[in-house]
Parts: C-alpha cells; sequence; structure tokens
C-alpha cells in the first residue's frame, strides 16, 4: 500500500512540475507563476508601453484565475531579432589567427572591431582613438558610456571599423602558402548619427557604463568587417573555467598603447574575490564582470568600451559562435597582479540594447 500511495505521490509531482514549465514568447523555458511574483513582467507593466503590454498579453499561462499566471523568462519585451544579424553572420570565427600568431591577431581576426576617433574640442583637431566598441548590426556600435561622456577638452567623432594596423594604409600579411601577401579591404571612418548613453550611467562608479552609437549610414560585410553575436536572452553568467578574449589596440583615455589589433586570454575572477579586491567601485553585482588580474594580463591589451569575449558551441548557434560576454569599464588599474578588471556584463542589457534599435 505504501509503494502504491508513494507512486502516486511522485507522479502528482511530475504533474505539478510540468504544469509550472512554460516557453515565452521569445522562445525561453520558463515557469508559469502569479504575476505579482514575476518581477520582470510586473515592473515592465507598470510602465505602460505598448510593447511591454502585448508581452504580457502573449506571456499568460496556466489556468485562468483573479490574478493572471505568466510566463515568468528573463525579458520583458519581444526582442526584435530582426535588427540583430543572423547567427549565420555574426561572431564568425572563420579568420581567427590565420596568420599571426601570439598576442598579435590576424587581419581577418575580430572582424566586428571598432575604433572612436576623438578632436579637440578647441580647434576641432585630431585628438586620436581613446577608445574602443564593437559592431552589432549593419548600423550600430556597443561601447562603454564613459567613452561617450568625454571630458570637456574633446569629443567623440567618427567610427573606424575594418581596421588591423593603425598605422598602414593597407593591411597586409604574408600568405600561409607563401604566395603573394592578402590584402584586406581599406578601413571605412564613419561620422555618429546619434550617440546613445545609458541614462543611468554614474561616473563616480560607472554603474550602467554602456552605450550605443548609431552610425551616419548602414554598413556592408566583409572579411575584415562583420558583427558580434549578442546573447538573445539573457544566459548565466560565465563561469570559472570560461576562457574569455580582450581584443584592441590599448586604446584609452590617456593613450593608444599598440600599432596591432591585440589579443589576449583573462579568467574569470569570482565576484566574492572581486569585491574584495576593488572598493572603490562599489559592490560588484549581477550587472558587472570581473575578468583578469594576471600581472601585465589585463584589459590593457583592450580598448576602454572594447569587448570580453567567448566562444560557444551550443544548440542555438551555427558552429562555433564569438559572443561578447563583456564591455571593458574599470579597475583597478592596468595589469596589476591579483586586481581584476570590471566589464559591464552585455547579457543583463539585452532589454535596453534592442529598445535602443531602430531601423529607420
Amino acid at each position: 500500500m505504501k509503494v502504491v500511495c508513494l507512486a502516486v505521490y511522485f507522479w502528482i509531482i511530475q504533474i505539478a512540475s510540468a504544469i509550472s514549465l512554460c516557453t515565452t514568447p521569445n522562445g525561453e523555458q520558463a515557469e508559469c507563476v502569479s504575476l505579482p511574483k514575476c518581477k520582470m513582467l510586473f515592473n515592465a507593466l507598470q510602465t505602460r508601453k505598448k510593447g511591454a503590454i502585448k508581452f504580457l498579453g502573449n506571456s499568460r499561462c496556466g489556468p485562468k484565475q483573479q490574478t493572471p499566471m505568466v510566463c515568468c523568462g528573463s525579458e520583458a519585451y519581444p526582442l526584435p531579432t530582426n535588427l540583430l544579424p543572423n547567427r549565420s553572420i555574426c561572431g564568425d570565427p572563420s579568420g581567427d589567427d590565420r596568420v599571426v600568431g601570439g598576442n598579435v591577431t590576424g587581419i581577418w581576426e575580430y572582424p566586428w572591431m571598432a575604433l572612436l576617433k576623438y578632436r579637440k574640442t578647441n580647434d576641432g583637431s585630431d585628438a586620436g582613438f581613446k577608445c574602443g566598441g564593437t559592431l552589432i548590426n549593419n548600423r550600430y556600435i556597443l561601447t562603454a558610456a564613459h567613452c561617450v561622456k568625454t571630458p570637456s577638452q574633446f569629443y567623440l567623432d567618427e567610427v573606424r571599423l575594418g581596421e588591423w594596423k593603425i598605422s598602414s594604409e593597407k593591411d597586409c600579411a604574408e600568405a600561409e602558402d607563401s604566395s603573394a601577401p592578402e590584402c584586406a579591404d581599406p578601413v571605412i571612418d564613419l561620422k555618429i548619427e546619434e550617440k546613445i548613453p545609458h541614462p543611468g550611467y554614474d561616473q563616480r562608479n560607472g554603474k550602467n557604463d554602456i552605450a550605443l552609437l548609431r552610425l551616419e549610414r548602414n554598413v556592408g560585410y566583409t572579411d575584415s568587417i562583420k558583427p558580434i553575436c549578442l546573447k538573445v536572452s539573457q544566459a548565466p553568467e560565465p563561469g570559472p573555467e570560461s576562457e574569455m578574449i580582450v581584443v584592441g589596440w590599448g586604446a584609452t583615455e590617456n593613450s593608444s598603447n599598440s600599432d596591432y589589433k591585440l589579443k589576449l586570454k583573462v579568467p574569470i575572477v569570482p565576484r566574492k574575490v572581486c569585491n574584495e579586491k576593488i572598493t572603490i567601485l562599489g559592490s560588484i553585482e549581477s550587472d558587472r564582470i570581473c575578468a583578469g588580474g594576471e600581472a601585465g594580463k589585463d584589459s590593457c591589451a583592450g580598448d576602454s568600451g572594447g569587448p570580453l569575449m567567448h566562444l560557444t558551441i551550443g544548440e542555438w548557434y551555427v558552429g562555433q559562435r564569438w559572443y561578447q560576454e563583456g564591455i571593458v569599464s574599470r579597475g583597478a588599474g592596468c595589469g596589476y597582479l591579483g586586481y581584476p578588471g570590471v566589464y559591464v556584463r552585455v547579457a543583463h542589457y539585452m532589454n535596453w540594447i534592442v529598445e535602443n534599435l531602430r531601423s529607420f
């Protein structure tokens, strides 16, 4: 009798668990809960935005009752995936390390990298490249808010795409088969139509240090100009076992350290350890990632506003794809032993990113 009762009990539990599972309008597996228990959807409803209300209606699940039940995922808005590049295009690793080894990238490696060019406020003269960013579709650059909210002595003017060696008019490298050198297409410099820093950016502690740049026109994709992938949903944070890469020319507010595009592996640092090491930025929460901390191996090789990246394979991807996990933001210094760099966690801001993309 006890065996029968236990079997019935577990059967009931399995049914209850199955009923509580659901799929959001964005295709994410989630749990069916009462609306007040779903903070993401409940808070979005208070904004009274049409997109949020429609998404909430499409999120209804479970039996009809006085308090509506909703499929509570990680997003509160429909993601305009038509404005993000197809996974067969973004994050393409085909150019990875084809010619040059070590810390210098290959010519076609990481073709989403952008350099941000500034001018002096007093006379409009060239102030150089002081930040980086990433191409996320054919019109938008993802970067850090502190790269947009610049000091008064200079202003952000242009974005350069397709660069490898800054001092070279034409980027070429020896071919693997010793034939004629392989050369990339010329770089393109584009004016910025709109600067969109996060409205909650706090210069004192680096919170919400994220921004978008809308270019003056759409860009065509080439071997040396392609977008990086962004995760469509707020995925789990990368763990210590994740291999991260920072890429750039070492462009910061003070100088541009390298003529060549560089790459560097950096380890993820647990948040608890990061908070113990870095206190000047306040508490590091789920909106930021810590990485690096090895002597001489931090985001010194990357750019302010540049990417922290991860090469990923999964059921959603077309083979291997590079995904941007973070944006180079702040740190205790450059490459100090034991002191990691702090990166904006891109997945935390996916709703904000897609809400600020437009096709017109």
